[in-house]
């Protein structure tokens, strides 16, 4: 008995919910992928914002501290400037108190000429503490008024003079005297100072030679 084979026939397999498996799966990939594309982009895009806001935030915080050195500043030259317009309150407040009218005129009894007489005195101090005088003045001549200036100028409580007015008499009314008016400063401790710097510059004592010392020679006795 002999076997027959049917080589035409064969089990064939549908493989078709394979493929729609398969469909499914990259359907469901691509959808995932663009899922995530989309939130990478979204989140990009906030974390761009982010950094833009604290970029923002930086530049105001760099601004507001600039604003508080500057304000600091301006507070600090307020003060310095405010203290030193105290300072200089109280060294005129000082000056006031430490003039001496009785001194002032000693001096300038003994700075003025004989001829020259003294009409209007007017001290006025700095902020500085420095003082000067405004002084209306009456003399016989012209040459005193000369000789005035010269004084002042000459004198170390005194100087900087700067005449001011001047005025002629009336030859028709009479004699009148010359009237003149003039500003200097004035420093009480002029001639100390003065005195100080002349110690300051003296020329040294030259010491005085030694004389050689002579050891006499011992001879023999005769």
């Amino acid at each position: 008995m002999s076997a027959t084979f049917n080589y035409a026939r064969r089990p064939f397999r549908d493989d078709r919910p394979a493929y729609v498996f398969a469909a499914l799966l990259l359907l469901a990939g691509a959808v995932l992928l663009t899922i995530n594309l989309r939130m990478a982009a979204d989140y990009r895009r906030q974390v761009a914002d982010t950094r833009a806001e604290i970029a923002q935030l930086e530049t105001r915080e760099h601004k507001a501290e600039e604003k508080a050195q500057a304000a600091r500043a301006a507070l600090g030259s307020y003060q310095l400037s405010a203290l030193a317009e105290e300072s200089r309150g109280l060294a005129r407040i000082a000056a006031e108190r430490k003039f001496s009218w009785t001194s002032l005129l000693a001096r300038l009894e003994r700075t003025l000429p004989p001829d020259v007489g003294i009409m209007h005195l007017q001290p006025q101090f700095g902020m500085k503490g420095e003082s000067s005088l405004e002084m209306q003045l009456s003399a016989r001549s012209r040459d005193a008024l000369v000789r005035t200036v010269e004084a002042l100028s000459k004198s170390p409580e005194f100087g900087h003079v700067d005449l001011r007015q001047e005025a002629q008499p009336d030859q028709a009314t009479g004699p009148d005297p010359l009237q003149f008016q003039l500003s200097c400063a004035y420093d009480p401790e002029g001639s100390e100072r003065k005195a100080a710097k002349a110690v300051d510059h003296d020329v040294p004592i030259p010491k005085k030679p030694v004389a050689p010392r002579v050891t006499p020679r011992k001879g023999k006795p005769k």
